[in-house]
């Protein structure tokens, strides 16, 4: 003989830790690298000009702060402060990284530097002349635009 069962609701249990796992690695990954940006920009007056709008680009540049003192004015990255010489072995590590990894020129790297309108000029003519010297004949100066 066949009983009937009774039919009883079928009530959907959906597991929501693994959900809240991923919202927290996602929230500190973002806290991470927002981090990350803010430590690569130095605290410069940026000069006042009328500039250009940033094009975007596929790569990040590569950003160098120029300090206004003289002693170790260049900082990149993770906020040391540097001489010229260790700056460029820096450059010249990323320019064999490009050619390596993404087969492109010196003259492909994407160079921003944000100088203080309140240093000496030698340390930016210095690189610039260094820059060129490696073969990186294009690269930008930040400025803080005015209206």
């Amino acid at each position: 003989m066949r009983f009937k069962q009774a039919s009883r609701p079928h009530i959907l249990h959906i597991e929501l830790t693994a959900m809240i796992d991923v919202i927290f690695l996602l929230i500190i990954f973002f806290m991470t690298t927002a981090q990350f940006v803010q430590r690569s920009r130095a605290e410069v007056e940026l000069p006042q000009e009328s500039g250009q709008d940033e094009r975007p680009t596929e790569t990040p540049p590569f950003v160098i702060n120029v300090l206004a003192d003289g002693s170790n004015p260049y900082i990149v990255g993770d906020g040391r402060a540097m001489n010229l010489d260790i700056l460029l072995d820096l450059v010249d590590r990323e320019i064999t990284r490009l050619a390596r990894e993404e087969n492109r020129s010196p003259d492909a790297m994407e160079i921003t530097i944000r100088a203080d309108r309140r240093g000496m000029s030698r340390a930016i003519n210095e690189l610039a002349s260094e820059l060129r010297d490696r073969g990186v004949t294009h690269w930008r100066l930040a400025v803080e635009e005015t209206n």
